[in-house]
């Protein structure tokens, strides 16, 4: 999941429960242009079917994801290197399909037999290309026959693809199969909220969702489901035994459990609901709250604030929260701000600058820190990304948090999803983050406070380091305030405190926990000029 999503057209979070009003307000995004939807009509939707393949179907998709591209893609397509990519695209489901260019001409060949001749004024727009893309099909699928299997699906994969290629890494097409499961990944799935593990006797419950449907009618790992509505679920497939535990929102499934102490089977009955993973589990321990995130679903921002504030209210004082985002690779932007924003009384958390109207964005704190500056620390390696990225960077410059840890990945670049008549959907990079600063998050990365790359100095070594404030790497540190968009000047500060995968590190851990628990290390590490290097030990 390296991606930073903005929320899909008309979907506007609006918070519930603990999270500051109003700061989901600018996240809902209109939907763009409406070509290729079909019209109110009385008359049946026009079908155009030649040789199996809907053209006017087709059509439409190819239309609406095009012109989405050339409209918001973060930097201006060229329509004729877009097209032509696209068209290469053919030959992954038939490699004896060739395009290239001659004299101008967009040529497709297959093998030694021409296809098709597309000058310049046969691509001249959206619509153009999609209507001599059509003529291509229908002339290579009576020569190939690979191509005259594939579906529809295989047809939109492989031109979608082929040309997002052209725009970056990151912007991705996924058919309606793969598109459903993605939302499912960002919005959760129907069901108990369980995960599960085939034995002879039944299902074992490996992990529960917190407040699940399982969770709350008291479901506990370890324990074993013989039965499902009254079904046994011994000699089953992990398939079968989840449709036995499939239905709509509401659906009532009785269990038959069996449970380590009790003499007799339990009966428990729960209602399925729509079940958002965990991603977020908390530790606390000696008045340091350890919050470790693994990405950003719908519900991480609240999981984070419920945490804190359980330990803010607890009997225990609240001596210091520490964010674990190592190995964390993102997800969508509305959480990432709401996150940031549970700990900033004030100041700027992040701003969207692209081409399209709808890329800039502006998200500024609202007021309300809600542990009143209690000393925070975000712990970050190689492999925290985009939100990941965004938090930790609202939150160091705006002088909230010391980021111990290492160069993060560097992946500043912020996707809206396109939903396309077909019901797949394209992922494409539309904005770039600009983190409160005022630098361009992408290819650079954050630069911690207290860097742990390279070779590993005692926990006592940093902190002495931080407590005197020798300041090493200051010159570093501001050049990386106001780094221009330069690969090679990137590439040069980022070896300063090389990226590096920390996802089991202990002195990471440690050096934050030190540093939340001491309130004068705190102000020095989080001191604007302020960067440690343990590796220079």
């Amino acid at each position: 999941m390296t991606y930073v999503f903005l929320r899909e057209p008309f979907q506007l979070l609006i918070k519930s429960g603990l999270i500051k009003r109003g700061a989901a307000l600018g996240f809902a995004l209109a939907l763009g242009g409406c070509a290729g939807l079909p019209q109110k009509t009385s008359a049946p939707p026009r079908q155009l079917v030649v040789d199996g393949l809907n053209l006017s179907y087709v059509n439409d998709t190819l239309v609406r994801g095009f012109s989405e591209i050339r409209d918001r893609a973060y930097q201006q397509p060229d329509l004729d290197q877009l097209f032509t990519a696209a068209l290469t695209g053919l030959q992954t489901i038939d490699p004896a399909i060739m395009t290239s260019t001659v004299d101008d001409h967009v040529v497709v060949d297959y093998q030694d037999q021409r296809l098709i001749d597309l000058p310049p004024a046969a691509r001249s727009d959206v619509a153009g290309w999609s209507l001599s893309t059509l003529r291509t099909l229908m002339a290579a699928r009576k020569t190939s026959p690979l191509l005259h299997a594939a579906d529809e699906e295989a047809i939109y994969k492989a031109l979608f693809t082929k040309a997002l290629t052209l725009i970056d890494p990151y912007s991705r097409y996924s058919g309606r199969q793969d598109a459903i499961r993605n939302r499912l990944v960002r919005d959760g799935v129907i069901g108990l909220g369980v995960r599960l593990e085939l034995q002879d006797d039944g299902a074992l419950v490996k992990a529960i969702v917190n407040e699940g449907p399982a969770d709350i009618v008291g479901v506990k790992i370890g324990d074993i489901i013989t039965h499902a509505n009254g079904a046994p679920l011994t000699n089953q497939t992990l398939v079968q035994v989840r449709h036995r535990l499939d239905g709509t929102i509401g659906t009532r499934v009785a269990l038959t459990i069996r449970r380590e102490g009790e003499p007799q089977p339990l009966e428990i009955t729960a209602a399925l609901d729509l079940v958002v993973p965990d991603t977020v589990t908390a530790n606390f321990n000696n008045g340091v709250l350890e919050l470790k995130v693994s990405s950003f679903n719908q519900r991480t921002a609240l999981a984070v604030e419920k945490a804190v504030v359980a330990a803010r209210d607890g009997s225990e004082k609240l001596k210091g929260i520490v964010l674990d985002l190592r190995g964390d690779p993102g997800g969508l932007l509305d959480q990432a701000v709401d996150m940031a924003d549970l700990f900033l009384e004030t100041g700027t958390i992040a701003s969207l600058h692209g081409r399209h109207p709808g890329a800039n964005q502006y998200y500024a704190a609202k007021p309300g820190d809600i542990v009143l500056g209690t000393p925070l620390a975000v712990i970050i390696d190689g492999k925290s990304a985009s939100a990941a990225e965004i938090v930790a960077a609202a939150l160091q410059d705006n002088h909230r948090a010391a980021v111990v840890g290492t160069v993060s990945w560097g992946k500043g670049s912020v996707q809206t999803l396109r939903k396309l008549p077909n019901g797949g959907e394209i992922a494409l990079t539309w904005s770039r983050v600009v983190v409160p600063r005022g630098v361009a998050l992408h290819g650079l990365g954050l630069m911690p406070d207290v860097c742990t790359s390279g070779a590993p100095a005692t926990v006592g070594e940093i902190l002495e380091a931080v407590s005197v404030d020798t300041r090493p790497g200051s010159a570093v540190r501001r050049e990386w305030k106001d780094a221009a968009d330069d690969v090679d000047l990137h590439t040069r500060l980022r070896t300063e405190c090389p990226a590096e995968a920390h996802p089991d590190y202990p002195l990471d851990l440690e050096v934050a926990r030190r540093i939340v628990s001491d309130q004068q290390l705190f102000v020095q590490a989080v001191h604007e000029d302020t960067l440690q290097f343990a590796a220079k030990y």
